[in-house]
């Protein structure tokens, strides 16, 4: 069918001023319409035009993502060795840039057509943010003003990993380890009918199976062909707390992993920072707050550097938007 033949593209991925490889779409109803043929160049004003239509995604030709792929990590390669880019900006593309992969993977639960792509982001990430405290604290002051659920992912992917960081975890694999549990530990959500996820006012029955999510994301994982148990312990552990009272195996610290009692304080720490059917977000300085009332929950050494973490980025670093 014609619909598995392409391939949805965040539109702020394709590179301003740079003649494409590969022709774009837009899709009208069920049909795809070339949008732009192969070699012309795609600009701004491009964008603005295509986003006051209503337009948000392009589509590619399933043949063109492998071009479409080299595209996009060759050129988050080029932002990060550039001279003449600030920190600041880099920070900007290297977030936006996650996105894309992160968009697909959380949206459509297949990680297995993006593997080395995601990889590489999350590698590329970790290059920039092993660099200095400077670019830990940018990363994380960044990503606070996404509240979507592709951003959710990829903020408890970015402060699992400056924990990590932090905690002394600054080998690579740990890093990426940590990294992709973050950014997959909600994966599972997907097996769930989305309005009941969006529902205020849940049975008993239906909270029961909400919390059976992180069964179903390392159900997926494991569909994907992931076996690494660092990375699928995490995912299944990050709703568990130290004192037995979480979900779904009620583990007490001593049972639940390193990585896991990581994604436990990054995922609970956004949860609160964001916008939920059932509750109003927090500010950080409460979110903080909540979690130090409640750190029964937590393995408390960890908890404490997180919360050292997350303000010391708000002492050294100005907004980033």
């Amino acid at each position: 069918m014609q619909k598995e033949n392409y391939l949805p593209i965040v539109i702020e991925s394709l590179i301003f001023g740079k003649n494409s490889d590969y022709p774009l779409y837009i899709k009208t109803y069920e049909k795809y319409v070339l949008y732009r043929s192969k070699a012309l160049i795609f600009s701004q004003s491009d964008v603005l035009r295509l986003k006051n239509n209503g337009v948000n995604n392009l589509y590619i030709r399933q043949e063109d993502k492998k071009k479409y792929d080299e595209d996009m990590i060759n050129h988050l390669n080029g932002i990060i060795s550039a001279n003449g880019i600030s920190s600041e900006d880099k920070t900007v593309s290297i977030y936006n840039y996650s996105k894309i992969y992160a968009q697909y993977v959380i949206t459509t639960g297949n990680l297995k057509d993006t593997k080395e792509q995601l990889k590489q982001v999350i590698e590329t990430i970790i290059e920039y943010i092993l660099v200095s405290d400077l670019a830990f604290i940018n990363i994380i002051n960044l990503s606070k003003y996404d509240a979507s659920e592709v951003g959710h992912g990829i903020n408890v992917s970015i402060y699992a990993m400056a924990l990590a960081g932090r905690l002394g975890f600054t080998n690579k694999l740990s890093l990426y380890e940590i990294g992709l549990a973050g950014l997959t530990h909600d994966i599972g959500k997907l097996k769930i009918p989305k309005q009941l996820l969006q529902k205020k006012d849940l049975t008993e029955e239906e909270i029961n199976e909400i919390k059976k999510h992180p069964i179903y994301s390392k159900e997926t994982l494991i569909e994907n062909e992931f076996d690494n148990s660092n990375i699928i312990n995490a995912v299944v552990e990050h709703h568990e707390a130290s004192n037995g009272t979480g979900y779904p195996y009620g583990k007490i610290e001593e049972n639940i992993s390193t990585f896991g009692k990581i994604i436990i304080i990054a995922n609970k720490f956004d949860s609160l920072a964001r916008d939920l059917p059932y509750r109003i977000k927090l500010e950080k300085k409460d979110a903080l707050n909540n979690m130090t009332l409640n750190k029964e929950l937590y393995n408390n050494a960890f908890l404490k550097e997180f919360i050292l973490l997350i303000k010391e980025s708000d002492e050294k670093m100005p907004i980033v938007r």
